[in-house]
C-alpha cells in the first residue's frame, strides 16, 4: 500500500509529464502495431490494444479510494490552501489516451475507406473533444480550495463558493466518511453556485485530502476570523499542520 501511495503522490505532482508520456507511448505502440501488419496473435492484440487502458482504469478506481493524504497545498500566489491534485483523474485521462490512440489507429482508417469522409471526420472530432475534456479534468485546478473569503469547490463544469459567514459555528464541519465532509450552514442563502453546478453544498467531497484534515481546516478558519488573512502562506500552513491533533493524524496515516 505504501508503494501505491508513493506512486500516486508522484502522479499527483507530475500530471503533465505523465499524460505526455502516456500519449507518446500510446501513439508509438499503435504505429508499431499497424506497421507490422494484421497477422497478430490475440495475446499481442490484447497486450497492445486492451491491457494499457484497462489497467489504468482499474488503477484509477483504486486511486480514488486510496489517495487521501494528510496534507494541504499552499498557494501564496492566489492566497489559498488547496487539496492535492487528484491522481485518479490523471490516470483516467491516460487510460482514455491509450483508448483514443487505439480507436484512431484501428477504426478511423477503415471507416474513412468505406464511408463518407465527413462522417469519419465527425467521429474523430468527437473523440478528440472527449479526450480534451479528460485532459482538462486532469490538468485543471479542480477540487476544494480554502481562501480568506471562504471555501471554493471547483469542478469541470461549475463551482461552488461557501463564504465563511455562511457556516455555523462552533461546529462548522465534520468528516462524514473517508471521502466526504459535511458542512453545517447557518446562512445557506450566502452560498453561490455557478454554471452547471447543481449539487448541494453538503457533503463536500474530500478528493485528494484526508476528510478529517479538511474538516479540521474548515473548522479552524470558520471559528477564527483573525487567521483567515494568512491563508495561503507557507507559514500559516506550517502553523496549522503543527496542531498536535493533526500531527497525530499524520503519524497514524
Amino acid at each position: 500500500m505504501a508503494m501505491m501511495i508513493n506512486l500516486l503522490e508522484w502522479v499527483s505532482r507530475r500530471r503533465l509529464p505523465v499524460l505526455i508520456l502516456a500519449l507518446v507511448t500510446a501513439v508509438a505502440l499503435q504505429v508499431l502495431f499497424q506497421a507490422t501488419g494484421d497477422d497478430h496473435s490475440l495475446l499481442v492484440d490484447f497486450a497492445v490494444n486492451v491491457l494499457p487502458w484497462f489497467a489504468l482504469l482499474v488503477y484509477s478506481n483504486g486511486a480514488a479510494r486510496a489517495f487521501h493524504p494528510v496534507r494541504l497545498v499552499a498557494r501564496p500566489e492566489v492566497r489559498a490552501l488547496e487539496t492535492a491534485a487528484d491522481p485518479s483523474a490523471v490516470l483516467t485521462a491516460a487510460a482514455f489516451t491509450f483508448l483514443g490512440a487505439y480507436l484512431v489507429g484501428s477504426w478511423v482508417p477503415g471507416i474513412e475507406a468505406r464511408m463518407h469522409r465527413g462522417f469519419a471526420a465527425t467521429l474523430a472530432v468527437l473523440l478528440l473533444g472527449q479526450l480534451v475534456l479528460y485532459w482538462w479534468s486532469a490538468l485543471g485546478r479542480f477540487g476544494v480550495r480554502l481562501t480568506p473569503d471562504g471555501i471554493v469547490y471547483r469542478q469541470l463544469f461549475g463551482s461552488l463558493h461557501v463564504p465563511w459567514e455562511a457556516l455555523a459555528t462552533p461546529y462548522a464541519a465534520y468528516p462524514r466518511d473517508a471521502r466526504q465532509v459535511n458542512l453545517y450552514l447557518a446562512r445557506p442563502e450566502l452560498v453561490r453556485k455557478r454554471v452547471f453546478r447543481t449539487q448541494r453544498p453538503q457533503p463536500l467531497p474530500a478528493t485528494g485530502v484526508d476528510a478529517e484534515l479538511l474538516a479540521r481546516a474548515i473548522h479552524e478558519y470558520a471559528n477564527h476570523p483573525d487567521l483567515r488573512p494568512a491563508i495561503g502562506s507557507e507559514q500559516e500552513l506550517a502553523r496549522f499542520m503543527a496542531i498536535p491533533e493533526l500531527v497525530a493524524l499524520a503519524n497514524r496515516s
